[in-house]
Order: structure tokens, then C-alpha cells, then sequence
């Protein structure tokens, strides 16, 4: 029975490995945003009215936890792409411009 339960446990980290901790968290907000739901709507059912006020902070709070991952995840894709396409990390742009200055003037001398 232990070796199963070690088992399992190994394939649940394994799995949670896989997934990133973006992910991870992105799953976490879900499942507590489908329990506070079950919750609001039993509060609903129970008086015939919700507290609007904790909705409306679960929404706040889940917009901006969602959006500061978004942001996260973004800047490490663009970061990910310039480090990629420049070794050096360097954009290029102001060696590009130099080497236009100098071929202009090259032209015109």
C-alpha cells in the first residue's frame, strides 16, 4: 500500500513539474473562484441575497492576480525571444544606425 501511495505521490510532483508555477497558480484561482461561487450561492439561496461587496473584491482580486501573471509571463517571452535572437542581449539598433551614418558618409567622400 505504501509503494503505491509513494507512487502516486511522485507522479503528482512530476506532473506539477510539467505544468509551471503560472500555471499552477492560474489553477488555484480557479478552484477557489468555483468554491466561492458555491459559496456566494448557497449564501443567496440561504438569505435571498449575496454580499455584492465580496463579490465585487473576488472579481478585483482575481483580475489583478490574473493580470500580474499575464504581465509576468509576457516579459519572460520577450525576454526568452532577445536573448535568443541576440547572443550579446543587445537589440542592435543603435550599432545599425552607426553603420548607416558611416556608409552614408563613405557615399557622399
Amino acid at each position: 500500500m505504501t509503494k503505491k501511495i509513494k507512487k502516486a505521490v511522485r507522479r503528482i510532483r512530476q506532473s506539477l513539474g510539467k505544468l509551471g508555477t503560472l500555471n499552477i497558480v492560474l489553477i488555484c484561482v480557479f478552484l477557489y473562484t468555483v468554491h466561492i461561487n458555491q459559496q456566494m450561492i448557497d449564501t443567496y439561496r440561504l438569505y435571498g441575497s449575496a454580499p455584492e461587496t465580496a463579490w465585487c473584491a473576488l472579481i478585483a482580486a482575481l483580475i489583478g492576480e490574473c493580470g500580474i501573471c499575464g504581465w509576468i509571463k509576457t516579459s519572460k517571452e520577450k525576454h526568452k525571444y532577445r536573448s535568443r535572437d541576440e547572443p550579446d542581449g543587445n537589440t542592435g539598433d543603435v550599432e545599425d544606425n552607426n553603420n548607416m551614418d558611416l556608409e552614408e558618409t563613405e557615399e557622399k567622400g
